[in-house]
């Protein structure tokens, strides 16, 4: 048998006042005597009286919740970026609440559509294959945001600049035949930009880029493997970057699997500088993501919009440091 919910009335009445005042206690709006106070909170408890949320949000014309649609939160760098718009936004007595698509566009266009229904007070979409304009249309007056896509205040995050850094500093380290597996998933208008910085960066070393050292994985574990198999057979590399660090542990279980070592046979660099990174063997050197400053940015950018922030956030260009840890050696560039 359902169990009948116990109302505010029931509250009331056991504690032998009137709604309005069991309202007030709760609320904190108007001064309750301690004593009354108490006998309200007594009855709650016994009675297990739990406010009608929908209720409270018709009345107060928010729900205090922020609608996040994502692909998955499997991936460690999707999880930590979750996380880290979580506590931006508890920050401001927000909370999350989080829809999981998979990579089902369909499935991700009716989250938005559900979002939008009075179920939050505003939505980030971390969807790639949805963008800000879709978003907004998705969502009718409910105000979003998309992930790096804002379109007042985009961020751009300098891969080029950080494919730059990571093939100076390998360059430095005399390797001459380096490989990159490259994200089809990093770049929301389907190329990788690491692939044009790479291209640049042999130029201008007089060397052109032959595209066998070139090959496109999904950011898994997995595809790491598979990439690293098909990257060896074309064009056997000392060096190996990735778009991301999982990928770059694939990297590390193909070589296990060849009896190879990192970094005495091979270096190794990924992207996404996840807690992993630090704690794997050898210590996996990468570019990091300033997780909390993107989540900053984008929760200001949204909060803007719910008329929650005068100052409106500007477009802005993140610097991605490269993370040098022990993943790489020093060989003869002869080798």
């Amino acid at each position: 048998m359902i169990k009948k919910s116990v109302t505010i009335v029931d509250v009331a009445r056991a504690a032998g006042v009137s709604p309005s005042t069991v309202s007030h206690a709760i609320s904190g709006k108007r001064a309750i005597s301690p004593e009354v106070k108490h006998r309200i909170y007594d009855k709650i408890r016994q009675l297990d009286y739990r406010p009608n949320f929908f209720a409270q949000a018709m009345k107060n014309n928010s729900t205090g919740l922020i609608g996040v649609v994502a692909e998955e939160c499997a991936n460690p760098s999707a999880a930590l970026h979750i996380n880290a718009l979580a506590q931006e936004l508890q920050k401001h007595s927000f909370d999350i609440v989080l829809g999981l698509t998979g990579l089902n566009l369909a499935r991700g266009r009716d989250m938005l559509r559900r979002f939008s229904s009075g179920m939050v007070d505003g939505v980030i979409n971390m969807l790639p294959q949805i963008d800000s304009t879709e978003a907004m249309i998705l969502c009718g007056s409910v105000p979003v945001v998309t992930n790096l896509r804002q379109e007042f205040a985009p961020i751009i995050l300098d891969f080029e600049g950080l494919t730059r850094d990571t093939l100076e500093y390998l360059w430095g380290q005399g390797h001459r035949r380096i490989g990159y597996i490259a994200s089809t998933m990093r770049n929301y208008q389907g190329e990788d930009p690491g692939v044009a910085a790479f291209a640049s960066f042999l130029a201008s070393k007089g060397r052109h880029l032959d595209m066998r050292q070139v090959v496109y994985g999904f950011d898994t574990i997995e595809s790491g493997v598979c990439s690293m198999e098909k990257l060896y057979a074309n064009s056997p590399v000392t060096a190996v970057f990735t778009g991301n660090d999982q990928m770059a542990f694939g990297v590390y279980r193909w070589a296990h699997s060849r009896n190879l070592r990192i970094p005495d046979d091979i270096s190794v660099i990924g992207f996404d500088d996840t807690p992993q990174a630090a704690t794997t063997t050898p210590a996996l050197t990468t570019g990091r993501l300033p997780i909390a400053e993107l989540a900053e940015h984008t929760v200001a950018s949204l909060f803007c919009k719910l008329g929650l922030l005068e100052m409106v956030p500007q477009p802005k260009v993140l610097k991605l440091p490269l993370i040098i840890r022990n993943s790489v050696r020093s060989i003869d560039p002869e080798e």
